[in-house]
């Protein structure tokens, strides 16, 4: 028996969805727009930082250029607002804004079906490309987030808005407005809200799908399951288009398809669970039908846009039909008095109630934020709460088993990269050996702290390993966000590989000098001591696997390579650069005429019979330092070359031009130094080159 009365857990779950409601439906008095100009003088920025940009707006139909001049009084639209059929137009707004206000920001989501901001006649960002005809259009759903600094006391919003690939035109949703810093955050809170609410709903896709093949001869989680999928999948292709976000390649026809596919599955499977809960009062056959309809409403996605959007409005009776079917069944199963008749009621009644106010937004009746995640939050709760009663003896000891390995896995995935464990084919930690080995090209990064030993005798213990670790969290994330991983820390260096192509190492190192930038800034504005990093790249084939025993082992990389790169790293010291890439690296580059490089010099390395050029990357540096220093780009490599040549007089004219240009070029100085020191050797010890040992 259920030690907890179950009336008090049903009250307790009650509250927490009535905090949810409350908490969603919360709003502020905002301006609105009048004849296409919205009085912001009054404005407060701090007490309200965001709102719509609702109200009139100047709208002028069948045209992107409104002639000035035209006698013709100007037309107003409600906006968010739609109008049936296609077209193109403008739409328009002045903006009175106050004396003082900080960074302003502007947020659309998708609209019908392709647009373009304007702010002051400039564009600002586009989703599709707006056009005047079916041809000239291309669709898009993506949301467009556009900052700017506004110093002037007026400015001017323009909407270009076409369609032709779906049955309404204009603009679906509000249009945020506000304080850049506030309307960011917001975008951002809306997202993770998706976001954690899709990630829930896999969970419990998961979830489901685990008690049913445990237990075939109850179909309820598999049903369930399905239906926890399919709402999944609705709410990555709804709202904040997660879909897009994390797969840009989705355009808009997969992304729409995708939109009405779930919308015309989620109704019988929510059907079928009820059905599955309630056998007796749900007769299979009205279930069959309703899977028919829904089949052939999902036949209309294999037709060009905009055929699929047609059946839409259709459908929603469909649906409001299958809402009152559920309501009928749900009653005679709470007139029984069957199991859990009152729990599952209340979660199909927040599932109806959520998708009629939904059906509503769709068809433009009402203005707001889809409510439907909330719905389906509530139906997973209350789903869980039978399941768990059911189930919960039985699965108890298992789930604490299942827990605690998770937990060890996850522990164990910090010692051992889970790129590595993939590259040798592995699936799980636990299936790994020693001696488990593969060789691959791959292009090396090496970054290191430099003088940390002189640093670090300033701190004690603590702030050392403070000081790595927030410097580690700064670089890790963008060696993954440039499809590498990190294989190794030495002390302050780290070691990372790029297995996909050496652009992905070059941009890495570019954003991790450029963040290294911001982070001294936020040091020396807490008083500490600001830090410089050297950079190595080298391209080569390594081996890759497993050394130790059975009771120990370590992920571990064996190339000569390594030792180059770890090299060329060190040699940043020598050349006063900050980054240096190697000649089998320059060669593997796809556009080498995209980055800012330069010859540095040639080097015979350890283990090479032949000299090997080394370059300078220059991507890094302020907007200044980079003219700089392609304008002195010729000027070097012909004092490089000369140098080699043995023609010191000459090459020592060629790098004082490129000192002229670039006074700053500290590598331009040491080879000055060193063509001095070579027409005087027999005078002054020559200046050794750098140490390749």
């Amino acid at each position: 028996m259920d030690p907890e009365p179950t009336a008090f857990r049903f009250r307790y779950l009650l509250s927490i969805i009535f905090c949810i409601f409350l908490v969603s439906c919360s709003s502020a008095d905002v301006p609105v727009a009048q004849k296409g100009i919205l009085d912001l003088t009054n404005w407060d920025y701090r007490s309200i930082p965001t709102f719509n940009l609702q109200g009139d707006w100047s709208f002028f139909p069948n045209t992107f250029q409104p002639d000035p001049n035209s006698e013709k009084s100007p037309e107003f639209r409600k906006i968010p607002g739609v109008w049936p059929g296609t077209g193109y137009a403008l739409l328009k707004l002045k903006i009175l804004l106050p004396e003082k206000h900080g960074r302003l920001a502007i947020y659309s989501k998708h609209q019908a079906t392709a647009f373009e901001i304007l702010i002051n006649g400039v564009s600002a960002g586009t989703s599709g490309e707006p056009g005047t005809s079916f041809e000239t259009s291309s669709p898009d759903n993506r949301p467009v987030y556009y900052e700017w600094d506004e110093s002037t006391k007026e400015v001017d919003i323009s909407f270009k808005i076409s369609n032709f690939h779906h049955r309404l035109t204009g603009l679906w949703f509000d249009i945020r407005f506000g304080d850049a810093r506030s309307l960011y955050k917001e975008t951002l809170i809306l997202r993770d809200w998706d976001l954690f609410l899709s990630g829930l709903f896999f969970m419990s896709t998961i979830y489901h799908l685990g008690l049913f093949f445990l237990r075939r001869q109850d179909r309820t989680p598999l049903v369930f399951a399905l239906f926890c999928f399919c709402l999944f999948l609705r709410l990555f292709v709804t709202e904040e288009k997660l879909i897009q976000f994390y797969f840009p390649w989705a355009d808009y026809p997969l992304s729409m398809n995708l939109e009405y596919l779930t919308m015309y599955a989620a109704l019988p499977l929510g059907l079928h669970f009820l059905r599955h809960s309630f056998p007796t009062y749900f007769p299979r056959k009205w279930m069959l039908l309703f899977y028919l309809i829904s089949f052939i409403f999902s036949l209309s996605t294999l037709f060009p846009f905009p055929i699929p959007s047609l059946p839409v409005p259709y459908f929603q009776f469909v649906f409001l039909g299958g809402v009152a079917f559920a309501i009928v069944v749900l009653l005679r199963a709470i007139i029984h008095k069957e199991q859990y008749s009152l729990v599952i009621g209340f979660a199909i009644l927040a599932l109806i109630v959520a998708g009629i106010f939904d059906m509503l937004a769709a068809r433009q009746i009402i203005f707001a934020r889809f409510i439907i995640p909330i719905g389906l939050f509530v139906a997973i709760l209350t789903q869980t709460f039978i399941l768990s009663s059911r189930y919960r003896d039985l699965y108890n000891e298992k789930e604490k088993l299942s827990d605690r390995l998770q937990r060890l896995n996850a522990t164990y995935s910090r010692f051992v990269p889970i790129s590595f464990l993939e590259f040798l084919g592995k699936e799980k930690l636990e299936d790994m050996r020693p001696g488990d080995q593969i060789k691959k090209e791959m292009t090396i990064l090496f970054a290191d702290i430099r003088s940390f030993t002189e640093i670090s005798e300033s701190l004690d213990s603590k702030e050392s390993f403070e000081l790595l670790n927030s410097y580690i969290s700064e670089m890790e994330p963008l060696i993954h966000s440039n499809h590498g991983f990190v294989d190794k820390y030495f002390g302050d260096a780290i070691m990372a590989l790029f297995p996909e192509s050496s652009d992905d190492a070059v941009n890495a190192a570019i954003s991790m000098q450029n963040r290294i930038l911001d982070y001294n800034q936020r040091r020396m504005d807490q008083g500490n001591r600001a830090i410089g990093v050297g950079i190595g790249i080298h391209t080569g084939s390594l081996m890759m696997g497993l050394v130790g025993s059975g009771d120990r082992m370590e992920s571990t990389v064996i190339s000569d390579a390594v030792h180059l790169a770890s090299k060329l790293e060190a040699l940043n010291k020598y050349y006063g650069s900050n980054i240096l890439i190697s000649e089998d690296t320059y060669s593997k580059l796809k556009s080498p005429q995209n980055f800012l490089l330069r010859k540095l010099d040639k080097l015979k390395f350890r283990g090479k019979e032949a000299h090997r050029a080394i370059y300078e990357l220059g991507d890094h540096l302020t907007k200044t330092e980079k003219e700089a220093f392609l304008s002195s780009k010729s000027n070097f490599e012909r004092g490089v070359e000369l140098f080699h040549y043995g023609k010191y007089l000459d090459s020592g004219e060629s790098f004082r031009e490129a000192l002229r240009i670039y006074s700053g070029d500290r590598a331009a100085n040491l080879y000055l130094k060193r063509c001095t020191e070579q027409i005087y050797s027999s005078n002054v010890k020559v200046q050794p080159g750098p140490d390749l040992a």
